[in-house]
């Protein structure tokens, strides 16, 4: 790991974006960002984003370099982590939508090939996805699982296959950005490797699913909620179309990724939902 660099917080001035996980800052040279996460976001997993974002920009599937890690001092004593990466040019395919509503088309038909040229691309230096599921059973909000319903979800782990690709599982419109020419895939954190078809789960997930992002107007919300609907479906025709992947290959990683969803992000309003979920799959 290199050299980390320190920062004040009081310096950075006004963020770019922020986040439920963190807040973008533009740093003074114009092609570098600080992505500084909020204090309650576990260290390992800041160090699983420089390790998944170094190897997916030396593979070739996305654009962000990441340059190393940051510490920046809070006014509040705390000390901040963050990471010092490349600034990707233009905006989200979800917000090139908002603005023309017609790109819906062309921004699932984008998401399908991004998608599959990451699930083509193998790594042996990304995490298992197969032992983060495992690790996040471990974890203190999966307590309310039985002894017997934790066995019977193993099991079922167990039983689906193995593999090297490279998995996102954030993979949505608003972690794909777009300067009309250039197009990256960004927010590597919660990357893995493992098979096409559990990254594919979960995208089903996020776009059908998902918690909106916190404030949003009604009327935004409800666009949005079309537009990811719209988008979904196109993007699902197309990947099955060209991978030839089916249903049955997606359906049984739901499961997993719902218990994912639940450790790593852990969303308050989420929670119950996501545990009555996991029970609904185990009852399946």
């Amino acid at each position: 790991m290199a050299e980390q660099i320190r920062y004040d917080l009081s310096d950075l001035g006004t963020p770019l974006f922020s986040s439920r996980s963190s807040q973008v800052f533009q740093l003074r040279d114009p092609d570098k960002l600080l992505k500084l996460f909020r204090p309650e976001v576990d260290q390992h997993l800041i160090d699983n984003e420089e390790i998944n974002t170094t190897e997916t920009f030396e593979k070739g599937i996305s654009a962000v370099e990441c340059y190393g890690q940051a510490r920046v001092a809070c006014p509040d004593g705390l000390v901040r982590s963050g990471l010092i990466i490349k600034k990707i040019p233009g905006q989200t395919l979800i917000a090139r939508a908002m603005k023309k509503p017609l790109t819906v088309f062309s921004a699932s038909g984008t998401m399908a090939d991004l998608h599959i040229a990451m699930h083509n691309t193998h790594t042996d230096k990304i995490r298992s996805y197969k032992e983060l599921v495992r690790t996040s059973l471990d974890t203190v909000i999966m307590s309310f699982l039985t002894g017997e319903e934790r066995a019977q979800i193993l099991a079922r782990l167990d039983a689906l296959p193995d593999g090297d690709s490279v998995l996102h599982l954030d993979y949505h419109p608003d972690n794909i950005m777009s300067d009309g020419q250039n197009i990256s895939v960004i927010d590597w954190m919660t990357s893995a490797s493992g098979a096409p078809a559990a990254d594919v789960a979960a995208t089903l997930y996020l776009l059908n699913e998902g918690e909106m992002i916190p404030g949003l107007s009604p009327a935004v919300a409800s666009v949005l909620e079309f537009l990811r609907k719209s988008i979904c479906k196109s993007y699902l025709k197309k990947y099955k179309a060209i991978s030839g992947m089916t249903d049955e290959e997606i359906r049984p990683w739901r499961l997993p990724f719902l218990i994912v969803r639940l450790s790593i992000w852990s969303i308050d309003s989420e929670i119950d939902d996501l545990r009555r979920k996991i029970r609904e799959e185990l009852a399946r």
